[in-house]
């Protein structure tokens, strides 16, 4: 029942948030409105499903910056999450397929979400050129999951390079996010969710401004690694039961 119940919540509140979104998305430049509009979408989803949380180490980061936030990735709960609990005007970016999904890829473009082609190493190097130069010219932030898919084990996969270069090329601080339990609840290949808590830790930014594409794999393997301890450090904890209210 708390599954059917998610997802009568996840299509009503996708439609009912589309709507706004479509009608100030393409004059919000800064994308404030689309994102307050869709972090209330993301606290909607995750009210549904009865889900406890914490978050440990937003004091890390300045509440003004902009960074790039790297994430593991075991569940499909981690966007949600992702999208609910971090206080930054986000935008995502997504592969070009979910664009032309009716209502929802219309209010991706709205939302400013960053088109992504992964058809080929050429479109892709292409498409992370252009989004290092959407994220220079804006004042938002973006969420990645640099394991390119959910891990079925937990178990953190090899990360991805495009991202990292993103970052050296914005001069973006990279932010590593550790979210632990999810996949507990929620794991790849499943339907059903599972109750359960969990913790999302924020790790200190790691800077990039004197950075050259050189450092690319030190960067990635130092934000890897900091995820990776920090899995290690948490495995078996239990997160405090804080109950997420709509607002």
């Amino acid at each position: 029942m708390r599954s059917l119940w998610v997802i009568l919540n996840l299509i009503v509140s996708v439609i009912l948030i589309a709507i706004p979104i479509l009608l100030v998305g393409f004059f919000d430049q800064e994308k404030k409105v689309t994102a307050a509009l869709s972090r209330f979408w993301g606290k909607w989803v995750l009210w549904s499903t009865g889900v406890n949380w914490e978050v440990e180490g937003l004091e890390n980061l300045d509440e003004n910056g902009q960074y790039i936030f790297m994430s593991n990735h075991s569940s499909a709960l981690d966007i949600i999450l992702g999208v609910a609990l971090l206080p930054y005007n986000l935008v995502f970016l997504a592969k070009k397929e979910l664009f032309i999904i009716p209502i929802f890829g219309w209010a991706m473009v709205a939302a400013g979400m960053i088109r992504i082609d992964r058809g080929n190493p050429e479109k892709a190097k292409v498409s992370v050129n252009k989004a290092s130069k959407t994220l220079s010219a804006s004042s938002f932030s973006t969420l990645m999951y640099p394991e390119g898919t959910r891990s079925k084990s937990g178990e953190l996969l090899p990360f991805k390079k495009g991202g990292f270069i993103m970052a050296i090329q914005s001069g973006l601080s990279i932010v590593p996010i550790t979210i632990i339990g999810a996949g507990n609840i929620l794991p790849k290949g499943a339907f059903r969710i599972q109750p359960g808590c969990v913790k999302i830790i924020i790790s200190d930014p790691l800077k990039t401004e004197d950075l050259s594409l050189n450092d690319k794999n030190h960067l990635l393997e130092s934000c890897r690694n900091m995820i990776h301890t920090t899995l290690d450090l948490h495995e078996g904890a239990s997160p405090a039961k804080t109950k997420l209210h709509i607002a």
